[in-house]
Order: C-alpha cells, then structure tokens, then sequence
C-alpha cells in the first residue's frame, strides 16, 4: 500500500512538473514571438517615417509642400480606416489563431526539433 502510494505520489509530482515545463515552452513562444513583432514594428514606424518624407518631396513639385503634407495625412488617414475597418480580418483573427495554436497545441502533434 506505502508503495502504491509513493508511486501515485512521483506520478503526480512528475504530471506538475512537465506541466510546469509546458506552459513555460508555450509562455517562450508567445514572449518570443511578442519581442519579434515590437521589434519589427519599431524597424517599420522608422522606414515609414523616411518612405513618407521621401513622398513628401517628390510630389512638392506637382502639388506644393503643403499640398504634398495633406495628400499625405489624408493617405495616413485612410490607413488607419482601413485597419479600423477591417480590424477583425487583419489583427484579431491571425492573433486568435496564433495564441490558440500555441495554447492548444498537442504535444503529440509537435515536431522534434
């Protein structure tokens, strides 16, 4: 009976700890995964900001600078709308999926790497 019961005992102690190491692979990947996106949005906000100076001063001939700025804001503006717009195809969905494939994700199912 003793010896049933340290059995069941290491059992248990072995199912916390590969939880343990479970949820800090997956933790890994969806911190990893975070650091990599601000990264990239950090490198896209600063060519953005060049790409839009560079705009600016080529269309200055065609329309003026302060022509160029407004043209500018008002291609800005309608960005945003069309994230706003589609908020639900372009940000929510793909993050959904991401953090559920991760979350959810069998270990039976994952490749040896």
């Amino acid at each position: 009976m003793k010896r049933l019961f340290d059995e069941g005992k290491k059992y248990l102690t072995l199912q916390i700890d590969y939880a343990k190491l479970t949820a800090t692979e997956k933790l890994s990947v969806i911190l990893g995964m975070s650091v990599l996106f601000i990264i990239i949005l950090v490198l896209a906000v600063g060519a953005g900001i060049y790409l839009s100076f560079a705009l600016v001063y080529l269309l200055e001939p065609l329309v003026g600078i302060v022509g160029s700025y407004a043209l500018l804001g008002a291609l800005f503006l309608l960005l945003i709308a069309l994230v706003v717009i589609f908020k639900q195809r372009l940000i929510l969905a793909p993050i959904t999926r991401f953090i559920s494939r991760v979350l959810l994700d069998s270990d039976n199912d994952s490749k040896p790497q």
